[in-house]
């Protein structure tokens, strides 16, 4: 069972409220610098081999504390076998089987490096070998090749931005607060390319501006980080993904005035200092993202519907593939624009915040060649004429 025991926000404990002994020691020396989503969704994994190992009438902490590998071995055969043997495996399967045997592995490797062992590390080096031989190759879930990414086919992007545009006739929200608040949220993630969690976590401030002293012009940029100032009230707290995720981007000047717009006018007064707020006056929660955007799927046409379910194999739209959809516009984009493929993969790793060795950019760069996922809807992606009419002077 996953429950939070100070100073650990996450800990596993067994039926009788003990915390799972080998589950604590991997919290404290391999989950320390996950981030606190992360680290609670592969606890959530770990937890189900523990389950499993539970149900076959066994203790996988003896099987570990003793490092038994016929028991650790058989344990993962069954918990294997219980993933693949369902009518749909789900890639969550691939996740779910990957974390629980590199975990059984990271134990194993720092029992081997205990000098109380003796002997027994060669002979556990030998029967680790053999696990990865036997275990680690396995799928519980073979995606398709030649998957696509899930970025979203022009017609629904154009169905999307009039859905949520404030005051369209098919905006489904009643309140104007929440008009704007939905939409600055969809400008956040379609056109910024955040993740969800980076949303949420922006400060009220996060948007700051400077005069190029060459042209005179003003200039928007913005920086995501974490927001360790605030005391977060939230249930689920969102969390930024990895160090590379921390950058500072530019920010259009249409998308600026549009974020500024929602900021001083219709965030409300409101004592927190996270930029998103609900309307109870709370920081959005990630529930709250996920509800606003199936509310917007349900007012999209029959067609467009169809064409989202076709396309990105989803009835509902969700945070991540609008990211997705910004990273292939942004990839023409800037392609189009006369940059060197090798230029486009650092501007690409800077704006989205990925790894130096992180292969998401060429990824992108094959589906920006894709003329069914960039039409000429790229040229104005940050060009809204509609919106900027509908904001206050």
């Amino acid at each position: 069972m996953l429950t939070s025991a100070p100073p650990y926000e996450h800990v596993l404990i067994d039926d009788q409220k003990i915390p799972r002994y080998w589950a604590t020691v991997w919290t404290m020396f391999h989950g320390a610098g996950l981030a606190p989503s992360t680290l609670k969704r592969k606890l959530g994994h770990i937890e189900a081999l523990y389950a499993h190992v539970d149900q076959l009438g066994g203790s996988l902490d003896d099987a570990l504390h003793v490092v038994d590998f016929d028991r650790l071995g058989n344990a993962l055969e069954a918990f294997f076998a219980q993933l693949r043997n369902v009518p749909v495996p789900t890639e969550s399967a691939q996740s779910r089987w990957n974390t629980a045997f590199h975990f059984v592995r990271d134990i194993c490797e720092r029992l081997e490096r205990d000098p109380a062992a003796g002997n027994k590390m060669e002979e556990v080096r030998a029967r680790m070998a053999q696990l990865d031989r036997l275990y680690l190759g396995l799928r519980p879930f073979r995606k398709r090749l030649g998957t696509k990414l899930r970025a979203l086919p022009r017609n629904v992007v154009a169905a999307l931005l009039d859905a949520a545009t404030p005051g369209s006739e098919n905006n489904p929200f009643y309140s104007t607060d929440t008009q704007w608040r939905v939409y600055v949220l969809i400008c956040l993630l379609l056109y910024q390319g955040l993740r969800r969690d980076e949303c949420l976590l922006l400060p009220a401030n996060f948007l700051k501006s400077e005069v190029d002293l060459r042209t005179g012009a003003r200039r928007w940029y913005m920086s995501v980080r974490s927001n360790e100032t605030e005391d977060d009230p939230r249930g689920t707290r969102p969390s930024i993904k990895t160090a590379n995720a921390i950058r500072t981007i530019p920010v259009a000047h249409e998308t600026a005035q549009a974020l500024l717009a929602y900021g001083e006018n219709y965030r409300g007064n409101v004592d927190h200092g996270f930029y998103l707020s609900s309307s109870r006056g709370t920081p959005l929660s990630l529930e709250g993202v996920n509800l606003a955007l199936r509310r917007l799927t349900e007012v999209l046409p029959p067609t467009i519907r169809e064409q989202l379910l076709e396309r990105t194999g989803a009835r509902w739209l969700t945070p991540h593939p609008l990211r997705h959809t910004c990273a292939v516009v942004r990839t023409a984009q800037l392609l189009k624009s006369g940059k060197t493929p090798e230029q486009t993969m650092m501007h690409l790793r800077s704006f989205f915040g990925w790894a130096k060795k992180s292969l998401m950019p060429l990824l992108y760069a094959k589906a920006a060649l894709d003329e069914s996922l960039n039409d000429s809807w790229n040229d104005g992606f940050d060009a809204r004429v509609s919106v900027l009419r509908s904001l206050p002077e």
